[in-house]
């Protein structure tokens, strides 16, 4: 059949009412007026769908007062807020022990999607660019304007990269954070992909002994993982450090001082694109290289600088492992384990056949770790690397401090907004930094006992115990 335009019906009804409004000349000398209704309706009152005008105001009121976080509000997030609760409160008057809900406002705001347009308009009102990258672009400006020590949000940019493909970039960092970050000598980067929609979250950590507590020293939003997309990333990151600080970034392998270690995961455009980097920075230096001195800095590839001080995280590594238990032989299993050593194999070469014969995954994972990913072995096996052992047995062998650094920041919120992701992050690095300082002006710690070395180590030998044991009741129950 033809589908044809439908039309809108007038209501039929047979109400006799009747409205007579009297409306004042002057209303400010008499504000009243004066409704007569005639006669009785026949139908029942309409629902009270529209919210009046006033309570409209009520309510875009409170939720101004929330500021920044109205960037993420949504309708069950400001009945969580403790601000916007206390001011509805105030507002209606409220004196019952349960929460008033919004519908105790007015009928209207019982209708979620109703409630979702209002907030819509009065964000866009608050955020004329919007939440996401041109609200960051407007944000950059607006700090651009202040002390170089008040800065956090230091660029917003777009660049495009090999491809034709549009690489955006947000970096996050006091001068504080610049100042640690230089200070650092072994550090961790890891990204998370939960806290922001589209966007992942690139930070560098590291552990401050003076403070003995992990810190986040650089926080950055990236839309892509291209070894190309760190190199800018990289580039950006340690500029605007060393504007803050006046010290240019160095590697220990090149500049004889500065980052002894880089821990990461597996990621191969990350670690390319921190390789590219340093190739960037010893383009001009033709000094002999320290490990291997018939080698000038400046022809050292990118694989080459990471053999000199990049380490994957163990973690990571026997994770990403874990799904082949049951596709290889018990044999065949460990000697993959085997590969994260820092001591030297007793017959290394017959530890590679052994996971070669060991089937097609089994190849094609050595392959991976030997030719796809070329940095990988030398992260893993410390004879195939360049780093000095004691700077080997000194680095962490994992990210945990990241995820750890995720996993706090996490807490504040998910799923947010770029502009609310950004504003979250400068709370959560703010209140970092004014720990810092009461520590180190009154001695006060974050915690009752300081997270020592020899407290940290003791902690985890135990967790690793009780874990082992935890797998032994399982095994044991299940046999």
């Amino acid at each position: 059949g033809m589908l044809e335009r439908g039309r809108l019906l007038k209501w039929e009804h047979d109400c006799q009412s009747k409205f007579d409004i009297f409306v004042p000349v002057d209303l400010i000398t008499v504000p009243r007026i004066a409704i007569v209704c005639r006669n009785p309706h026949s139908h029942p009152p309409p629902a009270p769908i529209k919210t009046p005008p006033p309570l409209v105001d009520l309510f875009r009121s409170l939720l101004m007062d929330m500021d920044w976080e109205l960037a993420d509000a949504t309708p069950r997030r400001i009945l969580c807020d403790s601000g916007f609760m206390r001011g509805l409160r105030t507002a209606l008057g409220w004196t019952l022990d349960r929460s008033p809900t919004l519908a105790d406002l007015h009928p209207s705001l019982a209708n979620l999607d109703h409630v979702h347009r209002l907030m819509y308009k009065f964000r866009r009102d608050k955020y004329p660019m919007g939440t996401g990258f041109q609200g960051a672009e407007l944000l950059v400006d607006k700090e651009n304007k202040l002390p170089r020590h008040a800065r956090y949000v230091r660029c917003a940019e777009m660049h495009t990269l090999p491809g034709g493909v549009d690489f955006r970039l947000i970096v996050c960092m006091s001068p504080l954070m610049s100042r640690h970050l230089l200070l650092a000598r072994r550090v961790s980067i890891d990204t998370s992909f939960k806290r922001l929609h589209g966007w992942q979250e690139f930070e560098i950590e590291a552990w401050d002994n003076n403070h003995m507590r992990s810190l986040t020293g650089a926080r950055a939003f990236i839309n892509s993982h291209s070894a190309q997309a760190h190199l800018i990333l990289f580039r950006r990151i340690f500029s605007i450090a060393s504007e803050d600080t006046g010290t240019p970034v160095a590697f220990k392998h090149i500049h004889g001082s500065g980052y002894e270690s880089v821990v990461a995961d597996a990621h191969m455009g990350q670690g390319l694109g921190l390789g590219m980097f340093c190739a960037e920075l010893s383009k001009n230096i033709k000094t002999p290289c320290v490990y291997e001195p018939h080698r000038k800095l400046c022809d050292l590839t990118p694989y080459d600088h990471l053999r000199r001080f990049y380490r994957l995280c163990v973690v990571h590594f026997k994770r990403n492992l874990r799904p082949l238990q049951t596709q290889v032989s018990k044999e065949v299993y460990n000697a993959m384990l085997s590969l994260s050593s820092s001591d030297a194999h007793p017959d290394f070469q017959r530890t590679l056949s052994v996971i070669r014969g060991g089937g097609r995954k089994a190849e094609a994972w050595l392959k991976d770790k030997l030719q796809t990913n070329k940095f990988a072995l030398p992260t893993l096996y410390r004879p195939s690397s360049f780093i000095p052992e004691d700077i080997w047995r000194a680095c962490p062998t994992t990210t945990n401090g990241n995820e750890q650094a995720h996993r706090n920041i996490n807490r504040d919120g998910v799923h947010l907004t770029l502009l609310g992701g950004i504003m979250r992050g400068r709370a959560f690095d703010d209140r970092a930094a004014q720990s810092i300082n009461v520590h180190a002006l009154l001695g006060i710690s974050t915690r009752d006992r300081d997270a020592t070395h020899a407290y940290r180590a003791s902690r985890s030998i135990t967790r690793q115990g009780n874990l082992r044991l935890c797998h032994l009741l399982i095994f044991l129950t299940a046999s």
